[in-house]
């Protein structure tokens, strides 16, 4: 063998071997007490819900940026908050708020238009192709509360969606144990006001110089229950509860995952069964929808709707949080492969 081959060979096994090392050095980083700890505090009665434009939005915004900050993920916008107004009709006329320029300014000349001051926080970490992104995209908002309950008025959110977002910080911290540049950069988004419409993630993608830079999108909603897939228009039979299920949705891009990841998941043993499906370019649900409607590869980590959608009832109490650190493990994998893509 040729010298110049077999130092070639050597490197290329010498980088896989690394690369290797790097992956468990960050899955050994992500532990099921981190992600307790960034739930139990998203979803405290303290944050009121999160409801976006409020006071509570505005804490957990804070608390995410601080995060960020003590790992060491710098911003991807100056101080890490992009900041952004929604706009829409007085709530007699039942209108929807809206981050499109042109929506905007037609609400702003009728009287009595309702605004709303909100943010987007953005991590980031370089990878070698630094004009090359994959994103990792989780909405921090909720419902807020409502006074006339006659019990408990506190729509804490913990599924929905403090589960992802603590997975996200997670991530983000395991990429950092990890050491190894990925080859695309990494931008860490947690999306404002998706309950609204996905207008945190749609202002994000609307206003992004090179939509065509994106190599993937990856969303985190809802990933501690057990629970059922929504009607998508891809969808439309009967969903049965399966224990420590979750739904992996992709789009056609990603075609080659499912059998990858459910091989993942054997040998490691994680108690977790992946449910492939594909996700149409126009499914909504979340914000995945911004991203796929551009036609950028979309994956979603998903675990269902469950009873206590959308009512003061999901508590952190009721989270699994064994399935969800194997899940935040198996969305990390996922990160990597697809950050470290060719």
């Amino acid at each position: 063998m040729k010298r110049t081959t077999l130092l070639a060979l050597l490197f290329v096994l010498s980088a896989g071997i690394r690369a290797q090392n790097a992956t468990e050095k960050g899955l050994n980083a992500i532990s099921r007490q981190g992600l307790e700890a960034h739930l139990s505090f998203l979803a405290d009665d303290l944050l009121e819900g999160r409801e976006a434009g409020k006071r509570g939005g505005a804490l957990a915004a804070g608390y995410i940026k601080a995060v960020l900050s003590s790992l060491g993920i710098p911003p991807f916008v100056d101080g890490y908050f992009q900041p952004f107004e929604a706009y829409g009709r007085d709530r007699q006329k039942g209108t929807n708020f809206q981050v499109n320029p042109d929506s905007i300014a037609h609400y702003k000349q009728e009287p009595g238009h309702r605004r709303l001051s909100l943010k987007n926080v953005l991590g980031y970490l370089e990878g070698r192709n630094r004009d090359e992104y994959v994103i990792l995209g989780a909405h921090y908002d909720h419902l807020g509360t409502d006074e006339s309950l006659a019990d408990d008025r506190i729509y804490n959110g913990a599924d929905d969606n403090a589960s992802g977002v603590a997975a996200a910080l997670q991530i983000a911290r395991a990429f950092v144990a990890a050491g190894e540049q990925p080859e695309q950069s990494i931008i860490f988004a947690f999306w404002d006001a998706e309950e609204l419409g996905c207008l945190g993630s749609e202002y994000f993608i609307a206003g992004f110089e090179s939509p065509a830079s994106i190599k993937g999108y990856i969303n985190l909603d809802m990933l501690g229950r057990d629970g059922t897939l929504p009607a998508f228009p891809s969808n439309k039979e009967r969903q049965e509860v399966l224990p420590n299920a979750f739904f992996f949705l992709y789009t056609e891009a990603f075609a080659a995952y499912p059998a990858w990841l459910g091989g993942e998941i054997n040998a490691r043993r994680w108690n977790i069964t992946p449910n492939a499906r594909t996700l149409s370019s126009k499914a909504r649900g979340s914000d995945n929808a911004s991203f796929s409607a551009r036609n950028i590869p979309v994956l979603w980590f998903f675990s269902g709707i469950h009873p206590d959608y959308h009512r003061p009832a999901d508590e952190s109490g009721k989270i699994n949080f064994d399935k969800l650190t194997n899940l935040t493990k198996t969305v990390y994998l996922s990160l990597w492969k697809v950050s470290n893509r060719n």
